[in-house]
């Protein structure tokens, strides 16, 4: 492995154990409030950001064939990001219908 993908795939488990550290810090603020679409949307994006960078950690960290699955994998997670940060914004900030109807979208 060269240095700098040994230094990426160290880099993005820190940020994995940051992610999950922070984030069950927003799911017991969440849960303090008592509101279920904060505690579930704020769990949903915690887990495709620990995902994101679980995933990451694995491409940098590995070779081969491996490395080439896991590319694709890391592509796919940053979709998956990128629908987990949306989650709280149309569940909690907007709220009934509209914020349903945007969550599916």
């Amino acid at each position: 492995m060269q240095p700098i993908e040994r230094f990426n795939s160290i880099s993005h488990l820190v940020g994995a154990a940051l992610a999950l550290a922070g984030g069950a810090v927003l799911i017991i603020l969440a849960a303090l409030k008592g509101d279920v679409r904060a505690i579930v949307s704020t769990g949903i994006y915690v887990f495709t950001l620990v995902l994101l960078y679980l995933i990451s950690t694995l491409y940098h960290g590995l070779s081969g064939r491996a490395k080439r699955v896991f590319r694709v994998l890391d592509h796919q997670a940053i979709y998956l990001l990128i629908a987990g940060t949306y989650t709280p914004f149309t569940l909690v900030g907007l709220k009934g219908t509209l914020g349903w109807l945007m969550f599916g979208a």
